[in-house]
């Protein structure tokens, strides 16, 4: 039997079909690549593997207070969290920031009361301003 050429058969050459594998399957590595780090990440993260621990409580008015909370789970990753704290309520968490390290070492926060409601401002410098808001009582969030 006689080899024909491959484009008399309408196959292609061994590198442009290796060519098209590789192109066709890159989209399913970016995948698994993507959702191993992801997984890597949560599980650094997770609070069971690393707690946050209370760095400041600053109160808002009687019965009424903010803590923040930090923790680094990954080399110069550093993650902060806002807790409300009112009194006849469970903890309640606003928000939380995971920043480089250094996106901490001069930054402000403060915890005001609004209708009844707590806002967090926090101003990392290099990095857009955040606000926290506490839902409403009525809200069904708490």
């Amino acid at each position: 039997m006689s080899e024909e050429a491959p484009e008399a058969t309408g196959g292609l050459a061994g590198w442009k079909k290796a060519l098209l594998v590789v192109l066709a399957t890159a989209p399913i590595g970016v995948i698994a690549f993507s959702l191993f780090f992801m997984a890597r990440y949560e599980s650094d993260f997770d609070e069971a593997r690393c707690p946050f621990e209370a760095t400041e409580t600053r109160p808002v008015r009687d019965g009424l207070s903010v803590r923040e909370d930090r923790r680094v789970c990954q080399p110069g990753i550093e993650e902060r969290r806002w807790v409300v704290l009112r009194e006849g309520f469970a903890p309640l968490e606003l928000g939380r920031r995971p920043l480089d390290e250094a996106a901490y070492e001069s930054y402000e926060w403060s915890a005001t009361e609004e209708h009844g409601r707590v806002r967090i401002e926090i101003d990392n410098p290099g990095h857009d301003p955040r606000v926290f808001r506490e839902p409403a009582l009525d809200s069904g969030l708490r």
